[in-house]
């Protein structure tokens, strides 16, 4: 049974055939762990609450104790494969079965939004 979902587990798999021990190294600094992060819902006179659980990065996705984020939305943690892990697969872009969703530019926090949103002027 895999230990998480299928996008980390194929990542993994490619990484790990492909890394020497520097790059390796360099990946156990960054290795996936399950989180959760504490959100705050509210609306319509009700108040709670809630949890949201995810991959997350051992290095990049720090949360501090009680933690409260102000909604989903707000969840700012870097979700993994956080962008240090997304440049070590870069360098084998040209490698059969590499993903281009592995790229730098769709690292994404916990909330699901992109890390580096496009500017709202360059989209009209």
């Amino acid at each position: 049974m895999p230990r998480y979902d299928h996008f980390v587990e194929e990542l993994l798999g490619f990484l790990l055939a492909r890394l020497d021990e520097p790059g390796f190294a360099r990946l156990v600094t960054h290795e996936p762990q399950r989180m959760t992060a504490a959100y705050f819902e509210g609306g319509g006179g009700r108040a709670e609450t809630r949890t949201v659980s995810f991959t997350g990065c051992v290095t990049c996705s720090q949360i501090p104790p009680c933690t409260l984020f102000r909604s989903h939305g707000h969840i700012d943690v870097p979700a993994w494969p956080c962008l240090p892990v997304r440049e070590l697969a870069l360098s084998f872009a040209n490698a059969p079965y590499y993903r281009d969703e592995w790229r730098p530019e769709f690292t994404v926090v916990a909330s699901g939004q992109l890390v580096h949103q496009p500017d709202q002027d360059q989209l009209s």
